[in-house]
């Protein structure tokens, strides 16, 4: 596209950079909301796009699952279906590994069936 609109491309490429550098919030952070929000939008290349500048920013595979989890539950099931056929597969071809829940194995499926049951 840059070459095909050079002007806007090139300015996007501008906001872009400005909005995502450290400031009140890191880029660490703006990073993770970039792809929490890119799950929610639905947006593969976002996914495929956001999640290893948030990994190279330092956002854990756990920090992004937790994130993804509150865009599922703002924005329901397109997220999930994301969430699970494209977030997953970039993380696991970044090789981002699995460390808190694995850990603590077990603690945290009865939490959401619980809280889940209280809702109905």
């Amino acid at each position: 596209m840059g070459k095909e609109i050079p002007g806007v491309m090139g300015g996007f490429g501008k906001f872009s950079a400005e909005v995502l550098k450290d400031s009140v919030l890191s880029t660490k952070t703006k990073e993770l909301i970039s792809v929490a929000l890119a799950v929610g939008l639905t947006c593969e290349y976002c996914i495929r796009f956001h999640v290893p500048k948030a990994v190279a920013a330092g956002v854990t595979r756990e920090e992004i699952l937790e994130a993804v989890g509150v865009s599922m539950m703002m924005t329901g099931g397109p997220a999930a279906t994301y969430t699970t056929v494209v977030l997953l597969e970039v993380l696991d071809e970044l090789g981002v590994k699995q460390n808190y829940y694995e850990k603590h194995q077990g603690t945290f499926s009865g939490t959401f069936s619980s809280s889940f049951r209280k809702l109905k």
